[in-house]
């Protein structure tokens, strides 16, 4: 009995130091590409509940009629937010730092429908601190161009 309770213990213990994500907080937004027909969606998504760490993806698409659709260049801006008193914030891949508490990841590809943008956030300095991700996107074609964003925030 002792030697159950001990493992189930640790057990407990090295999984609260670990992202467990039971489902995600997420927003969306879209813009028209004018003169295509087509559309700019972001998408921004983190984890609903963690003990340390958070995993985020943000995601800027061009869809047309719910199929993909091509564009000359596509940009994802993810910005990850730790929220709290004093909070800090660690970030894999580690991006551009725009503040203590808040950091830039950006992608770009050329002749595509999608640029997308996932990592894990690590938040501290606060007994309350939560994340809010932010995917800012813009899609670029024959001339035209559209920004779309979401903000996902717990």
């Amino acid at each position: 009995m002792k030697k159950t309770l001990l493992t189930t213990g640790i057990v407990g213990a090295l999984m609260a130091g670990t992202a467990a994500p039971t489902g995600a907080i997420s927003d969306t937004g879209s813009t028209a590409l004018p003169g295509t027909g087509a559309k700019v969606v972001a998408s921004a998504w983190h984890c609903n509940v963690y003990a340390d760490k958070c995993s985020f993806k943000t995601s800027t698409k061009a869809m047309k009629g719910g199929r993909r659709y091509r564009v000359s260049k596509i940009t994802n801006v993810a910005t990850v937010k730790a929220n709290g008193w004093q909070a800090t914030l660690s970030l894999s891949p580690s991006g551009t730092m725009v503040s203590e508490n808040t950091r830039q990841v950006s992608w770009t590809n050329k002749n595509s429908w999608i640029a997308d943008i996932s990592g894990i956030a690590d938040p501290g300095g606060s007994l309350n601190t939560s994340i809010t991700t932010c995917s800012d996107g813009g899609a670029f074609k024959a001339g035209v161009k559209a920004f779309a964003s979401a903000c996902a925030n717990d």
